[in-house]
């Protein structure tokens, strides 16, 4: 690594495996819109694509690269995987080399993949920001050793990775944030039902997230039967998009599973959506079933504009949501509490707005500013040493 000149903002290159923009990608754009450019410049290696585009508004350098993905098939799928990781390392390090960058911060694990042998061969700390919840197995110990940091979304997954290997010394907890204010600016109440001719003051359950079965769809759609029969003009919006083939079919299996149980015209999938704000705004509650989440940034984007939110106990989403405070937590596929939670908040405007009024406050500990300090932090630790 070359010396720093005093004075001079250090140079950071972020890794994101994706061209598109999903939740690690936002939180991403966040950090990069806030980081203090006195002290970091940054630049993002990535693919083509609307991350890509996302980044000139910003005035943040983009350097393509283009990254394969590891599949548990077999050792032989996984011997050939590992060998067209070599191209993408060896552009890296030369990136690396070639724009003075001081520290690698990988995005997420996929890129840490390609991350970490970069920047050991270029001589640099690396950071590895774990945004999931997935097993490592055998592999854990060893993505330990190349990780000269790991920054760890939640406390869940924090306690998630030690049992994998997780050398205390190394991992951080760096909570996920959004710009509280701009976000709250950014709502536009009213827009959304007039566009999906959702009426006024018919009920409207939400869940953001991308289009993926650990997401629990299905767990929703099955609690909605009671819920509908409850309120018959409830209308239930899925705002995201399937990222893979696989979940593509699962888009499909759960438009058929919305028709079988009769709820062809309650249910709209939105797709992906750039006015999430308002699409929140004009919902009465936000649902998260998902089986686990990591963080559950949909939770934090609710209670930042005071809508309660119904989710799951696992994962990291007891660390956001307070239950019977500012939502309900219930058991992943306990179909029956799911409904009951939906149909309290549905059937009780009174208890809706105290739960909003709570969540608004407490959503002021997850600004990103707090995010931003917190690796600002980290990198000053890793240079340091």
């Amino acid at each position: 690594m070359r010396p720093h000149a005093p004075g001079t903002p250090r140079r950071v290159l972020f890794v994101n495996h994706e061209g598109g923009v999903s939740g690690a990608e936002l939180s991403l754009l966040g950090l990069l819109a806030k980081l203090d450019r006195r002290r970091f410049v940054g630049a993002v290696a990535c693919p083509r694509g609307e991350l890509a585009r996302r980044l000139r508004p910003l005035g943040v350098p983009h350097v393509p690269l283009r990254l394969s993905r590891l599949r548990r098939a077999g050792p032989v799928r996984t011997l050939r995987d590992l060998a067209r990781l070599v191209p993408a390392v060896l552009r890296l390090t030369g990136i690396v080399r070639g724009h003075a960058v001081e520290l690698v911060h990988a995005n997420s694990t996929t890129a840490f993949l390609s991350a970490a042998p970069a920047a050991k061969l270029a001589r640099v700390p690396v950071v590895w920001h774990v945004r999931d919840l997935v097993g490592l197995g055998r592999a854990g110990k060893l993505l330990f050793r190349m990780a000269d940091a790991v920054a760890c979304v939640s406390e869940a997954v924090q306690r998630h990775l030690i049992p994998s290997g997780g050398d205390l010394d190394k991992l951080w907890t760096v909570t996920n944030g959004i710009d509280l204010d701009a976000f709250r600016r950014a709502a536009r109440p009213g827009t959304v039902r007039a566009g999906l001719g959702i009426a006024p003051d018919a009920p409207v359950v939400t869940q953001i997230s991308q289009i993926t079965p650990w997401k629990g769809h299905r767990f929703l759609l099955d609690a909605l039967v009671r819920v509908r029969s409850e309120f018959p003009r409830l209308r239930v919006l899925f705002v995201g998009e399937p990222m893979t083939p696989e979940d593509a079919k699962y888009r499909e299996a759960l438009e058929a599973r919305a028709a079988e149980l009769g709820l062809a015209n309650t249910v709209t999938f939105t797709g992906w959506r750039d006015d999430v704000a308002s699409v929140i705004a004009d919902s009465d509650v936000v649902a998260l079933p998902s089986r686990a989440e990591p963080f559950g940034r949909a939770a934090l984007e609710a209670l930042a504009l005071g809508k309660p939110v119904v989710g799951t106990r696992a994962g990291a989403l007891p660390e956001l949501v307070t239950h019977r405070r500012t939502g309900f937590l219930v058991d992943f596929g306990d179909t029956d509490a799911l409904a009951d939670a939906l149909v309290t908040l549905l059937g009780s405007p009174d208890l809706r707005a105290e739960m909003g009024r709570n969540a608004a406050v407490e959503a002021g500990q997850f600004d990103i500013s707090r995010t931003v300090n917190q690796l600002q932090n980290l990198y000053d630790d890793l240079l340091a040493r």
